[in-house]
């Protein structure tokens, strides 16, 4: 009974603040200001994700040297990506590079 309990109560703690929102600010307009602030929100989300593991991939000490696969294909993707915006090309470059350069330093 504990368990569905927490489950329950987990399932709440999440639902609740993506629903109330919803529910409570439907029927008013966000301001232009806000609403370009939340155009941020997935870069910058995917972004804090991303980076950490990409700088520390052995989860201790930042490696900021030649010898990171993970910086290599993340500044490989950084720049295809600045040149196209083609996800899946973008993707596959950085893909590439980051295996090339692994088989590359061993």
């Amino acid at each position: 009974m504990t368990m569905a309990l927490l489950i329950l109560g987990m399932g709440l703690c999440s639902f609740l603040p993506r629903y109330l929102p919803l529910v409570l600010l439907a029927d008013r307009e966000m301001p232009a200001t806000v609403k370009s602030l939340l155009g941020y929100t997935p870069p910058a989300v995917l972004a804090a994700l991303v980076v950490p593991a990409m700088l520390t991939p052995e989860g201790h000490g930042l490696q900021l040297n030649l010898s990171n696969p993970y910086l290599i294909g993340g500044a490989a993707t950084f720049v295809a990506g600045l040149i196209s915006k083609r996800f899946l090309l973008v993707s596959a470059i950085g893909i590439a590079a980051f295996y090339l350069s692994r088989w590359l330093l061993g």
